[in-house]
């Protein structure tokens, strides 16, 4: 069962089991006011009008959280349904300490999970914090991935390589290395290492 058919499932006996407590909860009330009805005065009158009253709040309350309910889950299903279904399968450093004049890569795959065509999906890998450039450079970043053309298309395995350059300011730094894929530039999968380069 789908996402969609799941919340029409949901939705469905949800709100009959409410509509089923609601009939059996005001039952005494409808009850005593079919009695009131029958004895005329303008005591029972007021009676019945304070019924309706409580009854019409009752109903009211039942339908605003059912609504609540209903415009959360249509949230979360466009949420789900706006950011594509790709993501990492790998993203690893072959080394997480190196020294100056070292390289260490990135190997990197991406999956799509997604029944449609991506033709537009990239990754970009970055170093935090910022103002790393002085000491480190970074080769192949971003990278355009080929198309996926259906549900668990792989984008075989790439490659970033990252080379410390320069001596950092202290004798070891430890950087950050992000990886993020995109798709139509929107934001679909993060990753992070840390990097230490010592001098």
């Amino acid at each position: 069962m789908g996402y969609y058919q799941f919340i029409q499932t949901t939705r469905y006996y949800l709100l009959y089991s409410i509509s089923f407590i609601l009939y059996y909860l005001t039952a005494p009330c409808r009850l005593l006011a079919s009695r009131l009805r029958s004895e005329k005065s303008p005591e029972n009158r007021k009676k019945i009008f304070i019924l309706v009253a409580i009854l019409a709040v009752t109903v009211i309350a039942a339908a605003f959280i059912i609504g609540q309910f209903f415009v959360v889950q249509q949230q979360q299903q466009q949420q789900n349904s706006a950011v594509p279904d790709v993501k990492f399968i790998r993203f690893e450093l072959d080394k997480h300490e190196i020294v100056v004049g070292e390289t260490t890569n990135v190997l990197i795959n991406v999956q799509s999970s997604e029944d449609m065509v991506i033709d537009d999906a990239k990754v970009v890998v970055t170093i935090d914090p910022p103002g790393y450039e002085p000491y480190i450079s970074i080769s192949n970043s971003p990278i355009q991935l080929p198309v996926f053309l259906g549900k668990d298309a792989r984008a075989g395995e790439v490659k970033v390589s990252i080379t410390a350059t320069t001596s950092p300011p202290a004798k070891e730094a430890v950087y950050g290395v992000k990886g993020m894929v995109f798709v139509e530039d929107t934001q679909t999968d993060i990753k992070e290492f840390p990097l230490t380069i010592r001098q």
